[in-house]
């Protein structure tokens, strides 16, 4: 029995949860939640102040493990707000006093499990993607709006208007002024008008809310993950400023708890304020939960299949939002994952690190945007402000230093950026920066005159990369001529750049 169970613990700001799982299946054997856990007056993630009740809930649970026999255990923990030094303080924590081992997920990854999900498991979502659908994520630090166009992931905004959040901001408000709710609305309104332009307002368009409890309650029906949602109380909430009680209904006065009513109101007006912005012909809710992403992503071999074409697609937008030249990206992106296969042998990095450095392939230019001059370093610090969907903070810092490390400036000692890495991280930026160096100077007139390489490691460390091309590669192999150094200096290998037909 024990061989065919799995269990998933999700630790989140408010509560912390426990689902064990019958394979290959994914039945849902036990489902256990804990009480409310005090949300922080600082920080929203409060896990060190709630450190006793996350405990004596997880030794619950390992007696719950033990009795079902499961050996397998997942155990998953929203990071929220929480400083990357405190997680760690607070995993520590954890792992003595449960000898459980968190894994932290930030939002980007929870969104990418949780939309995989409803893809996946949510039988109406292919007809209700047919054309436009707009999914609104409510969370207690921030919301995620994900755009869908033809059933597929096309963009999404990470948003600052968590209902905990605006919560206190409604609470401190309340001592200064006697209609806070008329400056929430404000609020609200600045912090969704600056993405207005980029949405798209479709005769079709279909709204659909996630992570919201009170509505799930109201109108999900037993057994279903879906339920279409009344308009009106959203048309009288972006007509009025403030809400008149009782015109909103089943959107705020049937919540749960005392948590859920401090957050309904917020996220009420939230989900108002976005229904006005992308007209929806129609608005559901679901009740598929991150819980539920994370299970899908444990006990489904596709799930981060699917999980990698949204960090492609969000590597593609960015792209396209800064102005890369295409062509150029894709001759980069195709070359550099082919450099990859043929040299693992020497750089011995798995299958994930491939990925980043096909992202970093597809933004590596980026920068260009603000300058030419010094462009790699632009590069960097717009992808550190624009973390890709899917990807942990440790990956995205990765794909940025590999983005400044790819032309110019070289990951060295005495560069005083590279030594404050993580000694983790810095090898991994090192390599796929030298390989990514070494493909970019292949096309430095951006013309592509390259059309096929082939690559050979000879006995004296030599590695010949012989080129098929249409015109002549005078600048290339300028180009590539300085760049290979970095190469040379972290495989110990030199490259030789070869035109077809010579020697």
């Amino acid at each position: 029995m024990k061989n065919s169970l799995t269990a998933v613990i999700y630790l989140e700001p408010d509560q912390v949860s426990l689902r064990i799982l019958e394979l290959p299946k994914g039945r849902v054997i036990n489902d256990v939640r804990s009480g409310e856990l005090m949300v922080g007056r600082g920080n929203i993630a409060n896990y060190a102040q709630n450190m006793e009740a996350i405990v004596n809930n997880l030794e619950g649970f390992k007696q719950l493990l033990k009795d079902y026999q499961v050996e397998d255990v997942h155990f998953y923990g929203a990071i929220e707000d929480l400083d990357p030094v405190d997680a760690r303080y607070v995993g520590d924590q954890l792992e003595v006093r449960t000898g459980l081992k968190v894994q932290w997920l930030n939002n980007n990854q929870l969104m990418a499990q949780t939309m995989g999900c409803v893809v996946t498991i949510l039988p109406e979502f292919k007809e209700l993607s047919k054309h436009c659908l707009y999914l609104l994520t409510l969370g207690l630090d921030s919301v995620t709006l994900a755009f869908f166009h033809h059933g597929n992931f096309e963009k999404q905004w990470d948003l600052d208007l968590g209902g905990a959040k605006i919560s206190r901001l409604v609470q401190r408000l309340r001592q200064t002024t006697t209609n806070p709710q008329e400056i929430i609305q404000d609020y609200i309104n600045s912090k969704l008008e600056y993405i207005a332009p980029e949405l798209k307002r479709k005769k079709r368009t279909v709204l659909l809310i996630q992570n919201a409890p009170v509505l799930n309650h109201h109108y999900i029906s037993r057994g279903e993950h879906l339920a279409e949602v009344p308009e009106a109380p959203l048309d009288k909430a972006d007509q009025e400023l403030g809400v008149r009680p009782g015109s909103h209904g089943a959107w705020i006065s049937s919540a749960l708890t005392d948590a859920q009513r401090r957050v309904n109101l917020p996220n009420y007006l939230v989900i108002a304020r976005t229904a006005h912005l992308v007209h929806p012909l129609s608005i559901y809710v679901t009740d598929i939960s991150m819980m539920d992403g994370l299970v899908n992503g444990t006990i489904n071999a596709g799930a981060q299949s699917q999980i990698n074409k949204m960090i492609r697609t969000s590597a593609d937008d960015i792209a396209q939002r800064y102005g890369i030249d295409m062509a150029h990206q894709e001759f980069v992106t195709k070359f550099a994952c082919q450099f990859f296969d043929q040299l693992r042998p020497i750089h011995r990095l798995d299958n994930h690190a491939r990925l980043l450095l096909e992202i970093a392939s597809k933004v590596d230019d980026i920068g260009n945007f603000i300058n030419q001059k010094g462009h790699y370093r632009h590069s960097a610090y717009i992808l550190e402000a624009n973390p890709l969907i899917g990807l942990s903070d440790k990956d995205n810092q990765i794909i940025a230093e590999v983005a400044r490390y790819h032309s110019a400036e070289s990951p060295t000692a005495t560069q005083a950026h590279y030594r404050q890495m993580d000694d983790d991280i810095q090898l991994t930026v090192a390599k796929l920066a030298a390989i990514l160096r070494l493909v970019d100077a292949l096309d430095d007139s951006r013309q592509q005159k390259i059309s096929a390489i082939k690559l050979k490691l000879t006995s004296d460390q030599v590695l010949k990369i012989k080129a098929t091309a249409n015109d002549d590669l005078v600048l290339e192999k300028w180009s590539f001529s300085k760049k290979s150094k970095l190469f040379n200096d972290v495989f110990g290998i030199q490259p030789v750049l070869i035109e077809r037909g010579e020697n």
